[in-house]
């Protein structure tokens, strides 16, 4: 027999392996032939316990979701929307770069110079569209145009460039940096959302596992049970105690929980094998199947779990505030606007002045009014289309976006506190309900312990026990189940109120 038996819920007695051994003592003597079953049933009333095995070790929920949080690869991606959103700033940024620019540009033909022009020119993009600039050209030739034509030693100038309707509240490059900081915020808030989709599967995952393991150890301990009752059995007949149609009984019941065993087994095969796909070590290594790990069992912490969740409106009250699908909707609905104020700024007319100081060379004049009287170039740009046709397209476009994205926020919140209510009521029945079996499960083991007590004085028959055994393990695996059913409803509320990946 293991070392690391495990017991269900109520079913072992702190001196089990002493009355194991006793058991084992009086199998063989005819008198107690049926003294083994019944001791081994008071195994089967004791409390629930892991003995410790030095050869296997278990998985807390609580390390589980650590590891899934540190390891897991979609818990990466999740962290690298910071870096994501890192790049969108620095590419926002790139709109206020500063620019050198240079050309050169010559013709020569038949021996004859034409021209030369040497440009050559920094741009320093301000804020509010402005752009300062400060160069220096040169125009030598034979042949050079009169507007073309400058100091034989260059011209320098420094200038300015300055919208004056469109694009001056706001313009793309300026909007293309507000919602690059709006996507650094939104950038946790799908972070969390990842992390909240990831974790809410995986604790799913592993309760089905720690359930099926719970399922496993109580067929496994039923088994046993029937192993030793069917020994008993056989021994009786054979000193003539009882009938040899009592073996049949006990065989097929033997056989029965036999069946359940295996695919109680082959269940929890299938669960661990679908937890192991969020175990995860680093580097991005899939953790190798370990048959060695074990969950906690489902019991162990239930009793201590208490609802946190009194009064349900304040619940409501607190995801609508703080759930990241819809904090993340906000900031999508604060991107459109900046979009749509760029869309009302680009049906404006465009006006922009250009304005440049010149010098000669690269002195600088002592007599700045001067310059400004005598040395200027000066430029105005005016354009606008007649009709406005694309820029109301495209504001009405984006409206339309806002619009929808604003009946989407209000079916989504609606969805979500409904789902709420639904999640908060399903933990409070469970709860309710989990409670009411474990008082169940007493009372069917006082009727399973009381018609082995009249078998024993030859008042009842393996059939009736049976039939209460039956009732009794099946209340077992119940229990689990609301208990299993109960932390996967807790999962979906806090997925609800979107806690899991905080």
């Amino acid at each position: 027999m293991e070392k690391n038996e495990w017991f269900p819920p109520r079913l072992l007695q702190s001196d089990a392996e002493t009355r194991r051994q006793e058991i084992e003592k009086k199998v063989r003597r005819p008198t107690a032939v049926f003294i083994p079953y019944f001791l081994l049933l008071g195994t089967l009333l004791g409390k629930a316990a892991f003995a410790n095995d030095t050869t296997r070790y278990f998985l807390s929920v609580v390390d589980f979701v650590q590891i899934v949080r540190q390891y897991h690869p979609v818990a990466k991606q999740a962290q690298l929307l910071k870096d994501q959103a890192k790049a969108e700033m620095l590419l926002a940024y790139g709109g206020w770069d500063p620019k050198i620019y240079s050309d050169y540009d010559e013709k020569m033909f038949e021996g004859t110079h034409y021209y030369s022009y040497f440009e050559n020119k920094i741009s320093v993009p301000i804020w509010y569209g402005i752009e300062a600039k400060a160069g220096y050209n040169t125009a030598t030739g034979k042949y050079l145009n009169s507007e073309s034509m400058l100091p034989d030693v260059g011209q320098g100038f420094v200038g300015i460039s300055l919208p004056l309707m469109k694009n001056l509240l706001i313009d793309k490059q300026r909007a293309m940096l507000r919602q690059a900081q709006l996507f650094r915020e939104a950038s946790e808030q799908q972070r969390l959302m990842m992390l909240n989709d990831l974790l809410v599967a995986g604790l799913k995952c592993y309760y089905d596992w720690a359930y099926a393991y719970s399922e496993m150890k109580v067929f496994e301990e039923a088994t046993r049970i029937n192993v030793v009752r069917f020994n008993a059995m056989v021994e009786s007949v054979k000193l003539g105690d009882r009938a040899a149609i009592d073996t049949t009984e006990a065989l097929t019941q033997l056989q029965g929980r036999q069946f359940q065993l295996n695919e109680a087994r082959l269940k929890f095969i299938k669960a661990g094998l679908d937890l192991n796909t969020y175990l995860w070590l680093e580097n991005e290594t899939p953790r190798p199947l370990d048959s060695l790990l074990l969950p906690s069992p489902l019991n162990s912490d239930f009793l201590r779990v208490q609802l946190r969740y009194e009064k349900l409106e304040e619940l409501a009250a607190e995801l609508l505030q703080t759930h990241p699908i819809l904090r993340n909707y906000d900031f999508k609905l604060r991107q459109l606007d900046i979009e749509r104020r760029l869309k009302i700024e680009s049906m404006k007319p465009t006006l922009n002045l250009n304005y440049n100081l010149l010098n000669e060379s690269y002195r600088v004049r002592n007599d700045f009014n001067y310059m400004v009287n005598n040395n200027y170039k000066l430029g105005l740009n005016f354009s606008m289309p007649l009709f406005f046709m694309q820029g109301r397209g495209d504001l009405q476009t984006t409206k339309l976006k806002i619009k929808n994205t604003q009946y989407a926020v209000e079916t989504k919140k609606l969805e979500l506190v409904n789902k709420l209510k639904a999640y908060y009521n399903e933990m409070m029945t469970l709860q309710a309900q989990t409670k009411l079996y474990e008082k169940n499960i007493k009372g069917f083991a006082q009727l399973f312990e009381g018609e082995t007590a009249r078998l024993r004085n030859g008042e009842s028959s393996l059939f009736l026990v049976n039939a209460r055994e039956n009732r009794f393990l099946e209340s077992q695996v119940k229990l689990y189940e609301l208990q299993s059913k109960f932390y996967k409803t807790e999962a979906d509320l806090k997925w609800t109120l979107g806690d899991i990946g905080r």
